[in-house]
């Protein structure tokens, strides 16, 4: 499709015909194509500071610090600012390996974090096997509690959540938990399907994660500001993460 313009919740292509975008293109056009306070706001931000670098700070990157720490749960009070999803979820990455001194980071197999190299490896979705030659080394993949066609043949979304953190804490203890550095997983999954948490899964990582001293990385780039219902799809579990990747 040749889009020529987009209004609203719809997008035109160049033969004048209007199509309803569904998905707000990459689940990211929350509040509509053209919104007029948007382009202004940008037209503004592009008269005064076009660009700076990481270590110089502006009022504007203040004041979107001050309401992320507003809005997101518990002690997540400090943002560093990336380009986009994929980027923010290397950072993450990063940061867990620096903080705790460990390598591995323990991802579901039905998940996607991104097209770059780290974050594509930390994903399990399949495209990531034309370029499985160039993966981050040191990322582990474990099944997700998919209640509907459990691997554990469960007869309840209670008991696939029950045997999914059984099957988790194996892992963490066969890869040894003084390796691991983070738990890397979706506040909601996003382009592997509706695969939804069985209720206390979460709350059972987090527990798993305080236990070793390994991080809890929570990826809100595709179910964060309101897709869900809440501001962010960890929110419906009650529980902190150490990192949020937003976009």
């Amino acid at each position: 499709m040749n889009a020529s313009h987009a209004k609203g919740s719809y997008v035109y292509d160049r033969n004048g015909k209007k199509y309803l975008d569904f998905s707000s293109q990459l689940m990211n056009v929350n509040i509509g194509h053209g919104n007029q306070r948007i382009t202004d706001a940008v037209a503004k931000q592009m008269q005064e500071v076009s660009y700076v670098y990481p270590g110089m700070a502006t009022d504007v990157r203040g004041k979107l610090g001050k309401k992320l720490a507003e809005i997101t749960p518990g002690n997540l009070t400090k943002t560093f600012f990336t380009l986009g999803g994929a980027e923010a979820i290397e950072n993450a990455i990063k940061l867990a390996r620096i903080y705790t001194g460990r390598h591995k980071i323990i991802a579901h197999y039905r998940a996607y974090h991104g097209a770059t190299y780290g974050a594509m490896t930390a994903g399990g979705d399949p495209r990531r096997f034309a370029v499985d030659s160039q993966a981050m080394p040191n990322v582990v993949h474990v099944e997700n509690p998919y209640a509907y066609r459990c691997p554990w043949n469960s007869n309840s979304i209670e008991e696939c959540g029950e045997r999914a953190i059984a099957h988790l804490k194996r892992v963490v203890q066969f890869e040894n938990p003084e390796s691991v550095a983070a738990i890397l997983f979706e506040g909601e999954s996003g382009s592997s399907g509706c695969i939804k948490y069985p209720p206390m899964y979460l709350k059972r990582v987090r527990e798993l994660c305080d236990t070793y001293g390994i991080m809890m990385i929570d990826d809100e780039v595709m179910s964060g500001f309101g897709r869900t219902g809440k501001m962010f799809g960890i929110d419906h579990h009650k529980v902190i993460p150490d990192i949020m990747c937003l976009a």
